[in-house]
């Protein structure tokens, strides 16, 4: 814990009523000077760490700051609670989503919190305690969310990025509370490049999908049908939260090769029933044929 409370650097209080106690460039500490206080109050200073405040009220600067590290190295290893687990997933699109998409939107929605876990693990396997780093500190505070229900985890993996020591060679993908997911494709090959069509060997020839893709597609068109202008949130709620198909513009029937695919040029999303009347003869429709026999 020594470590982690002395990440910590206060800037002089002084007369001012506020200071703050960072780590990096995140505040993870408030303090506050209580205006009216007089020489024989013993409640002078309100210290709040990390959003929340302290109980107690303390009547030097050097007193509170060292209450402040203190909470703060203790409450840093459970910093992922299921509260801020259900903030952070209501501002990941799409859904399925692996823990670095889950980590990327943390660093968003709630910086203190990161730097509390790279502060009390580290970055890169330098970290110490329990878990290999802050990445893994994540990944298992995960799948204990998910036992209790707040998210699912899918058995579904992305190849953990090269240049970050992330203690494991792939990543865990997940959606939301109850299944909240799309139809799930297998693993992309590459974690830098989209590749779609290497046929695999079954019953009948397959192609495998890019599931990073197919994510990229979406967060850039957003899960609205570019057919007919369906939004599943709108129509059916929470239930329909980020669902949506992907129509590759090129049959990859048509390619037979591994090839790479440009998330953005290539795919589109699209509703399942404009997919199906699409695909339902050959040629297939383009998508602005099919807007033009829904007009």
């Amino acid at each position: 814990m020594t470590r982690l409370r002395e990440k910590i650097t206060f800037e002089p209080h002084g007369h001012r009523l506020k200071s703050e106690g960072k780590i990096g460039d995140t505040t993870v500490v408030v303090i506050i000077k209580n205006k009216n206080h007089t020489h024989t109050n013993k409640g002078i200073y309100t210290v709040n760490v990390c959003g929340e405040e302290l109980h107690r009220r303390f009547r030097a600067i050097d007193e509170a700051r060292e209450a402040a590290r203190s909470a703060f190295a203790a409450r840093a290893p459970a910093a992922l609670t299921d509260e801020i687990v259900t903030l952070v997933l209501d501002e990941i699109i799409p859904r399925p989503f692996h823990t670095g998409d889950f980590i990327d939107s943390l660093r968003a929605v709630k910086p203190e919190v990161w730097s509390s876990l790279l502060a009390r693990y580290g970055e890169g396997g330098q970290g110490a305690g329990t878990y290999y780093s802050a990445f893994s500190a994540v990944a298992h505070a995960l799948h204990r969310a998910a036992g209790r229900g707040v998210l699912d985890k899918l058995d579904d993996y992305v190849a953990a990025p090269p240049h970050l020591n992330w203690g494991s060679p792939v990543i865990r993908y997940w959606t939301g509370p109850g299944g909240a997911s799309d139809q799930p494709y297998p693993d992309e090959l590459s974690p830098d490049a989209y590749y779609e069509g290497a046929v695999i060997e079954v019953k009948v020839n397959r192609y495998e999908r890019s599931r990073s893709a197919r994510a990229a597609c979406i967060g850039h068109y957003l899960p609205i049908c570019q057919g007919c202008g369906l939004d599943f949130s709108a129509r059916y709620g929470e239930r329909g939260k980020d669902f949506m198909h992907v129509h590759h513009l090129v049959p990859l029937k048509q390619i037979k090769k591994t090839y790479e695919v440009d998330p953005i040029a290539h795919l589109r999303p699209i509703c399942p029933n404009c997919h199906a009347m699409i695909h339902r003869r050959e040629p297939m429709l383009s998508i602005e044929e099919l807007r033009a026999i829904l007009k």
